[in-house]
């Protein structure tokens, strides 16, 4: 009889009122309820490993996917980012069952040491800071419900076909550039397991999007190791689906510090790319 798998647990940064046990500001968002700085409070919660799990999460189901994709030229000569997105899109489009799936936008990131605590590097004016963009240690959705549908036909300017989709959707590809991702991975949130009332509605530089609180039904997943060749899919909007508790309307994610190896490997390099899918 196999010993069962011992448990592994991180420290996911949620939000939280400001008095709330260890809160910290995270002065970047605001939160639009209060017209205040965004606080965070970290929380300990068992991170499962989908490499462990015996069935495969789903777009439909779990809001969310881990496949093996591999791409040549990842990371190499210039305007590789451009070949990347267009056949990522393809096979997003074949695989969610879209009518087309074109690129919004896409941010590589390039962990430096500390560089949890170099928020402002993901938020400064100057696009020529010296520190790059970071791994985002909070719990969140990126945009909400108001913004998502332009944003998602931006790429699609001038189709009236698409204008008039009755369903939308952005998905999101996050990709390490080198592997194994051992010091910073992104866990995902079990959509099933999101509840719509503990999400904050914050705005930003970028816009507005969804700070989370914590709540202990929620289930999180990574994967461990990650290599360049694996991507985590997952869904950020869909305009058939209300966020109620059960639907698969939009996972909440995050990266997350393992203490125990934050210092061995490769320090985290990823690509993550968002996608406006017309059905």
């Amino acid at each position: 009889m196999s010993t069962p798998p011992v448990p592994f647990y991180g420290e996911l940064n949620f939000a939280s009122d400001k008095s709330a046990p260890d809160a910290f500001a995270f002065p970047f968002v605001t939160c639009v309820s209060s017209g205040e700085p965004l606080h965070l409070s970290p929380h300990k919660v068992q991170l499962h490993d989908l490499r462990k799990e015996e069935q495969r999460p789903s777009l439909n189901v779990e809001g969310f996917t881990w496949q093996t994709v591999p791409f040549e030229g990842l990371d190499g000569e210039e305007g590789w980012e451009e070949r990347y997105a267009k056949e990522t899109c393809e096979w997003l489009k074949k695989h969610a069952g879209a009518k087309d799936c074109k690129a919004i936008n896409y941010q590589i990131r390039r962990r430096v040491a500390y560089g949890e605590s170099h928020q402002e590097a993901n938020y400064a004016q100057d696009p020529d800071q010296v520190l790059g963009k970071q791994p985002v240690p909070a719990v969140h959705v990126d945009i909400n419900r108001e913004r998502a549908r332009v944003r998602c036909l931006t790429p699609y300017e001038g189709d009236s076909s698409a204008a008039k989709a009755e369903r939308v959707a952005i998905i999101n590809v996050w990709r390490p550039l080198r592997g194994p991702v051992m010091d910073a991975p992104l866990a995902v949130c079990d959509a099933r397991t999101l509840d719509p009332k503990d999400m904050t509605r914050t705005i930003d530089k970028y816009g507005g999007g969804y700070f989370i609180e914590y709540n202990a039904n929620m289930k999180w997943m990574y994967v461990r190791d990650q290599m360049p060749d694996e991507i985590l899919v997952f869904q950020q909007f869909d305009s058939t689906l209300i966020p109620t508790v059960g639907d698969a309307a939009c996972v909440a994610h995050t990266a997350f510090i393992d203490e125990e190896r934050k210092n061995q490997g490769v320090p985290r390099q990823s690509i993550e790319l968002r996608c406006g899918l017309v059905y």
